[in-house]
């Protein structure tokens, strides 16, 4: 069999480089080797061995100077054609290299782990001494104590450091030899198995031949039926020791095998509820949504529902025709939190059909649910944003909740968001992409006007309950009449109101924290991070200001630190500081509280949510995981805190998020037959997003902001490209970018005359310094075609490829949630 030609896309590829790299594969790795199988290849100047993944074979290559691949890593393909398509398509649109699109992809149980190990190979004294004079003497000394190292304790000697160009160099030399081993981060979970090896009444024989312990025939009885049994039940059911086992095994009584074991739950237990009713409009709806679903080619649905008004039964209904169908189904969720409910709703309706995708799940446990899918043991997937990319076959319908939340777009690279992901994949593979919300983004919003997506309302809520009574407070000018909590007075009477006739609260503030700022009222001084650009926060459960974006802490003392005053003070209440007010106003009330700091270990939402919904606690108070998806029946009455917290932010969506929030929270009282109220606490009851998300009217809200969007130039009418560089130096970050403003000036005038737009900046990010490094960015307002990516691509390998800009990390970001 002769050698074949493969492309591979290398993980140790940065985006300057970044394109498939041709390699032989040599006969004895043909067996098995497809389009889709990891391989380790060698890579660079030192031939050092990276992963790699076959995206082509090519029959018209060249051979001459092609490296051959190492090892094939899968004896079956990980990606499949059309995940292949999909990594393509992003990374042609997301500026980013052909691994990070594939990691993004797959599960990070698939990734792999890799082991450097450098061994010196020279004894001789001379020669060592010889190698030290030359300006190897710090690296030699790593090799004094043992010859071999990894390449982990070798950067630990050196004080952190990785001299990467001498241990190349020494390589090369033959001084060091270099190998890597690499392995999958995460393997099957296995476990143990016995069953018989002889016929029961044969074996049983030979027991009582030799006189053998009663406990070795009870594992004998335990088997008899020919079913295998784990040494755990075995243990439990007869008593028998670890010892006896291997004997039996090692006298041809028992065989033992492995069998794997799923790290997920499953469903195929429990109880399954008959479907729902459905009102009349939720029929009129299900019924234009399913024949758009049976069409023969792909099609997006934009479903307008008022909270409460019954979207997920249309959704269970339609996972019906397709699973009917024999297809597949897909449900995104924004917060992990909203998970436990779905699935609870989910499983009642589809059992074991349904597994679950998101980060809270261990690497094997996501693993394990990827396994699950590919292999179309699970045909109703719940999850989060990277729950898109789930490997199920035959897909018919893939729903997108809460469509209009900022969780669906990644900050990491691949800067993507899940709506343009979904939107590609359904049209690859015929199916329908529904998208659901209450408060739907200005973009899809504008789309189905425009008749690029099908439109659906659904105006009332479902059942008897209608929309609740929405009361706007004033909060200006309570502080003069000594009035100074969080809680006002309108708000303090409905809790305690709610609190006598036992029914539950739900209080909405999007902040951590005890306070926003710890201060001192005689010399002005607030703890700074000491590597952002930002005030710490205080959190009162260790007394200490805490930075949110690089997690730097630090003691707070009674005392301030810059003048020695006892006079501080606390503003910006958060999260904790309210949960003390509450404690303090209303000592008989149970408190629940829901943020970050509260949820972040396994499991801690479903419990949570559980506690309040069993009607353990009076008042729930949280942050945005309680603003969305939430249905308890006895809640009766909703407080936002500080309706105005991102109503003045410097974003272009700063009006739509106020909106969508207060929207959403408000929502999630009287969603039975009990009337409903809601208390927006506000310093600008005037302001018209505060007016329109007080009645629920999305049509006016979405009219004003249309037009400030059109006179913005922004997204849906253009769309907004950033092109934003960090690094530890402030003016290299503004040169660097004064430099790619001046190239893109000077392209558009040329080659890219057909493509002109003004290039907005340096601008500073709206934290300017994380984790000690300065972030600025670039704007272009300009439309997505082949040219614009052609051109950013251009510039961005340049940019990298300038020794000017070492130091500085580039990236582009389209339509970004935060500035």
């Amino acid at each position: 069999m002769p050698d074949r030609i493969c492309a591979v896309a290398v993980d140790a590829a940065t985006f300057a480089i970044d394109k498939l790299y041709t390699y032989i594969l040599p006969a004895a790795l043909q067996e098995g080797a497809q389009v889709g199988c990891r391989v380790l290849v060698p890579f660079g100047r030192a031939s050092k061995r990276a992963e790699g993944i076959i995206l082509a074979f090519r029959d018209d290559a060249s051979r001459e100077r092609l490296k051959a691949v190492d090892a094939v890593l899968d004896d079956e393909p990980v990606l499949s054609a059309a995940q292949i398509r999909l990594a393509v398509w992003m990374r042609e649109r997301l500026y980013c290299t052909f691994y990070d699109c594939i990691r993004v992809i797959l599960p990070t149980g698939l990734w792999l782990k890799r082991n450097d190990t450098y061994t010196l190979c020279v004894e001789d004294a001379n020669a060592l001494e010889a190698l030290k004079a030359e300006g190897f003497g710090r690296l030699l000394a790593a090799f004094e104590e043992q010859p071999s190292r990894t390449l982990d304790e070798i950067r630990q000697l050196l004080g952190g450091r990785t001299p990467a160009g001498q241990l190349d160099a020494l390589c090369r030399r033959g001084i060091l030899v270099y190998d890597s081993k690499i392995t999958q981060r995460t393997q099957d979970k296995t476990e143990q198995m016995y069953h018989l090896a002889l016929d029961p009444q044969e074996a049983l024989a030979r027991e009582t031949r030799a006189r053998r312990s009663a406990v070795r025939q009870d594992v004998i009885a335990c088997l008899a039926d020919g079913q295998a049994m784990s040494k755990q039940e075995l243990q439990y059911m007869t008593g028998v020791s670890d010892g006896i086992l291997r004997t039996m095994v090692k006298n041809s009584i028992l065989e033992t095998f492995a069998e794997e074991r799923m790290r997920v739950p499953d469903y195929s237990d429990v109880s399954l509820e008959p479907p729902k009713s459905l009102t009349v409009a939720q029929q009129q709806v299900y019924e234009g949504l399913r024949a758009q679903l049976m069409q023969s080619q792909s099609s997006v649905a934009l479903l307008h529902g008022v909270t409460g008004s019954g979207k997920t039964q249309i959704y269970l209904n339609l996972i019906d025709d397709v699973l009917a169908e024999g297809q597949s189904a897909i449900v995104l969720v924004p917060e992990i939190g909203l998970t436990p409910q779905f699935i609870r709703v989910f499983a009642q309706r589809f059992g074991g059909e349904v597994t679950v995708l998101h980060s809270a799940l261990s690497a094997g446990e996501r693993y394990d649910s990827w396994k699950k899918i590919r292999a179309g043991a699970a045909r109703v997937v719940i999850g989060t944003r990277s729950a898109v990319f789930a490997p199920v076959k035959n897909l018919g319908l893939l729903v997108i909740d809460e469509e209009q939340d900022g969780a669906y777009q990644s900050d990491q690279s691949p800067r993507y968001h899940a709506r343009d992901v979904a939107r590609f994949i359904a049209h690859q593979q015929g199916a329908l992409l529904l998208l659901g919300s209450a408060t739907p983004s200005v973009e899809s919003y504008y789309y189905a006007q425009q008749g690029r997506y099908a439109l659906f309302h659904l105006p009332e809520r479902f059942g008897s309950g209608g929309l609740p009574q929405v009361t706007i407070a004033d909060m200006r000018g309570l502080s003069r009449k000594g009035l100074t909590g969080s809680i006002g007075p309108i708000l303090r009477e409905e809790i305690a109101h709610n609190l006598a006739q036992g029914e539950q609260t739900i209080l909405f503030l999007n902040r951590r924290g005890n306070s926003r700022v710890i201060g001192c009222t005689m010399c002005g001084w607030v703890p700074e991070c000491p590597s952002c650009s930002t005030t710490m926060t205080y959190h009162s459960v260790n007394g200490r200001a805490m930075c949110h974006y690089c997690g730097a802490s630090i003691k707070v003392q009674e005392f301030c630190p810059s003048c020695g005053s006892a006079h501080l003070f606390l503003e910006n209440p958060g999260t904790q500081r309210v949960e003390q007010e509450l404690h303090e106003l209303f000592p008989e009330a149970r408190v629940l509280r829901m943020d970050a700091d509260t949820t972040s270990t396994k499991n801690a939402h479903t419990q949570l949510l559980q506690t309040f919904g069993e009607g353990q606690a009076d008042i729930l108070l949280g942050t945005q995981m309680v603003t969305k998806g939430l249905d308890f029946e006895r809640v009766t009455l909703v407080g936002v805190l500080d309706a105005d917290q991102s109503l003045y932010a410097q974003d272009f969506r700063a009006r739509e998020r106020t909106f969508s929030l207060i929207t959403q929270v408000v929502g999630r009282a009287g969603r039975r037959e009990a009337q409903g109220r809601a208390i927006i606490q506000t310093f600008s009851p005037e302001h018209p997003v505060i007016l329109t998300a007080a009645r629920q009217d999305y049509a006016a809200f979405y009219e004003q902001e249309l037009e400030s969007r059109r006179a913005m130039q922004c997204p849906p009418i253009r769309e907004l490209l950033l092109l934003s560089a960090s690094g530890e130096q402030e003016q290299d970050v503004l040169a660097a970018l004064l430099r790619l403003k001046t190239r893109l000036a000077g392209l558009m005038e040329g080659q890219f005359a057909d493509f002109k737009y003004p290039v907005l900046g340096p601008a500073a990010a709206s934290i300017v310094r994380i984790a000690g490094r300065y972030r600025y960015h670039l704007t272009i307002r300009c439309p997505d075609n082949k040219r614009r990516r052609q051109l950013i691509a251009g510039v961005m390998r340049e940019f990298a490829a300038d020794r000017r800009n070492r130091g500085v990390h580039l990236f582009a970001n389209l339509n970004p949630d935060t500035m």
